[in-house]
């Protein structure tokens, strides 16, 4: 006993520092096992958070790859059947083709597939679903042969539950990942920036505020994100925090530029102007930061010989196809509107096409007949105009199909901004700068705009969507032309959902 309280009276009388650095060890490795942890994470998640559509295509049909090779080897097929059985190669191949057409039309790889867990669930179900009919469609159909459903179900069970847990790890590890944003121009961008990330837009950045080149008053007094003037601001901070930088306009030109910016570019800090991060970002054309001088720089391709060539011979087959699968349904759709209401089945107006010149559009009929009396009028979402047929085709884009008409004589094209009236175009020209730019190429049956906005249904809407539109421009190509078909599919089974 004596020599317990001997030994605790000498603790006791040892020097305060000494004890609490023996008892704070444990705590410090803790915490230094935590910062790695998090470091860890950080470093995970910018990966994936950076990683193309085309690794994630990869890292997919690897796992599908797999998948088919295990359910092979649990069931092996039959050495006699009537039908000759696929091969493992064959049957690979299959697979990977139809995944790869059924995750384009479901739209896996877009980037708010990472957004929201239960999106990033329905979508790889989706398109295991629609990958399983595609692949039985083209064994027994076209090559007149049979897959176990063993084999199959195995192999796409296998691939959801890896392709679910692995998008969930990069879910967990892109939500630890804080990039941390600088703004350098006025207040008016750092407020666009901030309404873009609550519409769901730059998901992984975080507003750290905005200096300015050439401080207000206005920016001072009124807003609590402005951080002073540039010059003030990066002399006082030798690491400003920041790992992205976007530069405005009015800073672009500024001739102490590379003064700013070579100090962050040192540090890895990513620079870039606000045209670029907003598209990169956005998938859009910021139409309000853009000057004449980007049409010169952006390098329109929309005039390419070869480019046009393959561009009117897709829309050719396209709309053959197209019109001999949904033969069958125009006299089912002409009759339900009939029997709605009586009146005609299709109706006809004049739409702006390429180069300002306007033709004449034709759709099924979705509106009252009374619906707009010669004068043009806004949709809205709910429109009362709007008949009980005309909801479900509108829904499932069945009153677009007789434009593929319009496709076969050369007025439009399968892809590209869509087709206004002249009224609305010449009110919007008047608002909104380089509107009528839109006009470089043809209008389209399905564009980047129509899948990636609603229906328009004001001038800020158009502003959207047109910006959608100079963003098809400048990246326009075949395989941009394929994937929004193909997601126009997915929309027409989706039910527009």
């Amino acid at each position: 006993m004596q020599t317990q309280v001997a030994t605790a009276g000498a603790t006791d009388r040892l020097p305060a520092d000494i004890t609490t650095k023996r008892r704070g060890w444990p705590a410090l490795q803790w915490a230094w096992v935590r910062s790695a942890r998090v470091r860890s994470a950080r470093v995970v998640g910018r990966l994936f958070a950076g990683l193309p559509a085309s690794t994630w295509l990869l890292m997919d049909l690897a796992l599908l790859s797999g998948g088919v090779y295990a359910s092979f080897s649990a069931y092996p097929p039959p050495a006699l059947m009537d039908t000759p059985h696929v091969m493992l190669w064959q049957a690979q191949a299959v697979i990977a083709f139809a995944f790869i057409i059924s995750s384009m039309i479901i739209g896996l790889y877009e980037r708010e597939t990472l957004a929201l867990r239960s999106r990033m669930f329905t979508r790889v179900l989706l398109t295991a679903g629609v990958a399983t009919i595609i692949a039985y469609t083209i064994i027994y159909v076209v090559m007149y042969a049979t897959i176990s459903r063993r084999i199959t179900a195995l192999a796409m069970t296998y691939f959801v539950v890896s392709g679910i847990l692995t998008r969930f790890v990069a879910f967990g590890a892109i939500r630890r990942t804080e990039r941390r944003l600088l703004v350098v121009g006025p207040r008016s961008l750092f407020e666009s920036f901030q309404r873009a990330q609550q519409i769901g837009q730059f998901g992984v950045y975080k507003l750290l505020g905005f200096v300015t080149v050439n401080g207000s008053q206005r920016d001072r007094v009124d807003s609590p994100h402005y951080l002073g003037t540039v010059d003030g601001y990066f002399a006082a901070k030798e690491d400003p925090g920041a790992t992205d930088i976007v530069i405005g306009n009015d800073g672009i030109h500024d001739p102490k530029l590379m003064d700013w910016i070579r100090p962050s570019l040192q540090r890895g800090c990513r620079v870039t102007d606000e045209a670029t991060f907003y598209e990169k970002a956005t998938g859009q054309i910021p139409v309000d930061q853009i000057t004449p001088s980007w049409f010169l720089f952006a390098d329109l391709k929309t005039h390419c010989d070869q480019r046009a060539t393959l561009k009117r011979l897709l829309d050719m087959v396209v709309a053959l196809i197209g019109l001999c699968l949904s033969a069958p349904l125009w006299p089912l759709i002409a009759i339900a509107i009939k029997l709605n209401d009586g009146g005609p089945v299709f109706y006809s107006q004049d739409r702006v096409g390429e180069n300002g010149k306007v033709f004449r559009l034709h759709k099924f009929r979705t509106m009252r007949t009374d619906a707009e009396n010669g004068k043009s009028v806004w949709a809205s979402p709910n429109d009362p105009r709007v008949t009980r047929v005309g909801r479900i085709l509108r829904k499932t884009r069945l009153d677009e199909l007789p434009q593929l008409y319009n496709i076969l004589l050369g007025r439009m094209s399968m892809v590209g901004p869509r087709p206004e009236r002249p009224d609305i175009v010449e009110e919007l020209s008047d608002v909104l700068p380089y509107y009528s730019e839109r006009h470089l190429v043809k209008p389209g049956l399905t564009g980047w705009a129509q899948i990636s906005f609603r229906y328009g249904a004001s001038v800020e809407d158009a502003k959207r969507k047109l910006e959608f539109d100079l963003y098809y421009l400048k990246h326009t190509s075949f395989e941009l032309d394929l994937m929004i078909i193909f997601r126009t599919v997915g929309t027409f089974l989706r039910g527009g959902l």
